[in-house]
């Protein structure tokens, strides 16, 4: 990955807690993965508070750092990574975007409605049509289906796969406990659990959410 331009992920869709627990998570996972990474969040972001109690922790856990959307810019050079939970596809930042996650709830009937918004579809097709022109490459869009209620599967809907040969985006494999870190206020991820002063608070939930997001930054990274 080129040093000059971070790989910006943006994560739109569902909720803003699912979006921030998802851009948390990811931010964790590629630091651990050895790439320096950001976050660009609004003042009201709730991920203020998450990075702040992860700093008062005393195991020397990686942080990303908090970057605001003035800053953008000037910072793309300093980061292998920077991720952005919530930017309208008509901003000057949107066309910078290597990857967009559109994240879904699994649910027959969301899919159904989102196959009928051809509105939201079009958007995402004149953003790839405007970084093909301006950058010479392609947009990565993903979409991941976040099961809250569904039983917990490995692979991606019928629906999703048959769609997604429509619309031009790759089905990720979905998330199934990516609720767990809704109500994360201590700042400390599933990823961190592996350091020996953790461990004992490592659950089964934490160890499947852990290898659902490695699994999603593998299938990011390796297109």
């Amino acid at each position: 990955m080129s040093a000059k331009h971070a790989h910006t992920i943006i994560i739109d869709g569902e909720s803003i807690p699912s979006k921030e627990a998802l851009c948390f998570e990811l931010a964790i996972t590629l630091m651990y993965n050895d790439q320096k990474t950001a976050i660009l969040l609004k003042p009201d972001s709730h991920i203020h508070n998450i990075i702040k109690n992860r700093k008062s922790h005393t195991q020397n856990l990686p942080t990303p750092t908090i970057i605001c959307y003035e800053e953008y810019f000037n910072q793309l050079s300093n980061f292998d990574a920077i991720i952005i939970p919530e930017l309208n596809n008509d901003d000057i930042i949107a066309t910078n975007a290597y990857t967009y996650i559109t994240l879904l709830p699994s649910d027959t009937k969301i899919l159904k409605n989102f196959n009928k918004d051809k509105s939201y579809i079009n958007n995402i097709w004149e953003l790839k049509k405007k970084i093909a022109s301006t950058h010479k490459r392609s947009l990565n869009w993903v979409i991941c289906e976040n099961n809250v209620k569904s039983k917990i599967t490995d692979s991606p809907s019928s629906e999703l796969t048959k769609i997604s040969r429509m619309y031009g985006f790759r089905a990720t494999p979905p998330l199934n406990h990516l609720k767990s870190s809704f109500n994360n206020k201590s700042g400390i991820s599933p990823q961190d659990k592996t350091n020996p002063l953790l461990s004992n608070t490592l659950s089964y939930e934490d160890i499947c959410a852990k290898r659902e997001i490695i699994n999603l930054a593998e299938f990011i990274f390796n297109q």
